[in-house]
């Protein structure tokens, strides 16, 4: 018995043309045939048509991802030199507020460059150097208003000095104090530069407000409202908190008192009682009067200073009146008010020196002014703006966006340092 062997294909697979692989491929990913169709077709098994098929997908992706092949490209040629390497070090420390060992990781890691941390310091101290000759030099006869005031690092003071127009630091120095003497030195240098300040704003720091009046007599000097602000806040935070505390001490008791009938237990529970009335009374009202301060009469878009003052004088009787109850914090943070009351509110005066100005410069009454402040109180977008500022385009034409802009240049620039 003789068994016939079948004659071997004239199409299969190491016998097919590149052409045919081709348009067996193209044919899969355009999905014209099926993968088995295209294998009995050509004498093939199916994992070679899709193996074709593969080759087929991965050129054309090749072919059409931009993209990737714009990433691969090089963009430019860039000559590393230990100047480039200087000037890397003090963007990423100046700029990116980057660490000495993270710029040295960096450089490592990136160019495979190392660098001491002391070489980096040294990179900084040289440029330190270089920019107090340029500092040395400046011009400081264009500034008008001024921002001092005093940080810390490490309990040491940083005497600083700030352009409120331009944000140009003139003046940041580290010293051991911060007293007259010390703050009189850096302002008579920087009034030999030509700094003679219009206006200066500021905290109450005694060194502070002693240098600058010895320097610039005749400069104004406006109260920053910052810190009396932190301390109004502080003092809302601590009634809250103490409401809270009185809350939670009452529901205790009541719980106690479902499994007692002492007469004494009682007249605790009536104690705890009034204890949280009392409480709640004065931060309720505390939180009532500091937002008026906040949002009345600290806020640049606000009333007159007229107004201002008449309210300040009625939070401050309200005050007393609460330190009555409860003198604890409550008096010290009134008797602050009290003194600094002129020093708090000269921003506003400042506003109306400017208001009159615009007042005078458009022909237009001072009430139409002092109303297009307040209306800066409302978002641009709500429709409380919408309503309020109906009245004003009617009276003012044409004119309304012209005197809104000159508005709030002029609340701009006489704004407290926050």
């Amino acid at each position: 018995m003789f068994i016939s062997t079948p004659s071997p294909s004239l199409c299969s697979a190491k016998v097919m043309t590149p052409g045919q692989k081709k348009r067996a491929a193209v044919d899969l990913i355009s999905r014209r045939k099926t993968t088995t169709s295209l294998a009995d077709e050509n004498n093939t098994s199916r994992k070679f048509i899709r193996q074709q098929g593969c080759k087929a997908q991965v050129a054309l992706d090749a072919v059409f991802n931009v993209n990737d092949a714009c990433n691969d490209n090089v963009i430019y040629n860039l000559p590393v030199t230990k100047t480039w390497i200087s000037q890397l070090v003090l963007a990423l420390m100046l700029l990116g507020h980057t660490s000495y060992r993270n710029i040295a990781m960096l450089l490592k890691d990136l160019l495979d460059y190392d660098i001491s941390l002391g070489s980096i310091n040294s990179i900084f101290n040289d440029a330190v150097e270089q920019a107090r000759k340029f500092n040395d030099g400046e011009d400081l006869t264009n500034i008008a208003v001024t921002a001092n005031d005093e940080l810390f690092h490490k309990n040491k003071p940083i005497l600083t000095g700030v352009d409120t127009r331009s944000l140009y630091c003139y003046l940041l120095s580290s010293e051991d104090k911060r007293d007259e003497d010390t703050w009189a030195v850096h302002l008579m240098d920087a009034e030999i530069k030509g700094l003679s300040p219009q206006r200066t704003i500021g905290d109450d720091a005694k060194g502070l407000v002693a240098g600058h009046k010895l320097v610039f007599p005749e400069a104004d000097y406006h109260y920053d409202n910052f810190h009396l602000s932190r301390t109004l806040m502080d003092l809302r935070r601590y009634f809250r908190n103490r409401l809270k505390s009185t809350i939670t001490a009452l529901n205790e008791l009541l719980r106690s008192s479902q499994s007692t009938t002492d007469l004494e237990f009682s007249d605790t529970l009536l104690l705890s009682k009034k204890e949280v009335n009392r409480i709640r009374h004065i931060s309720t009202t505390l939180d009532t009067l500091i937002s008026w301060l906040e949002h009345d009469i600290f806020n640049k878009a606000g009333p007159t200073p007229e107004e201002r003052r008449e309210l300040y004088v009625f939070v401050v009787d309200e005050f007393k009146k609460l330190e009555c109850i409860e003198p604890h914090r409550i008096t010290s943070v009134r008797i602050t008010l009290e003194n600094k009351r002129e020093a708090a509110l000269g921003f506003s005066d400042v506003l109306a020196e400017k208001f009159t100005l615009l007042s005078k410069q458009f022909s237009l009454p001072i009430e139409a002014v002092w109303a297009m402040c307040k209306l800066q109180r409302c978002a641009y977008s709500s429709d409380q703006y919408y309503f309020r500022s109906r009245p004003l385009e009617s009276e003012l034409e044409g004119r309304f966006d012209e005197v809104e802009d000159a508005v709030l240049e002029a609340m701009g620039t006489s704004s407290m340092v926050e």
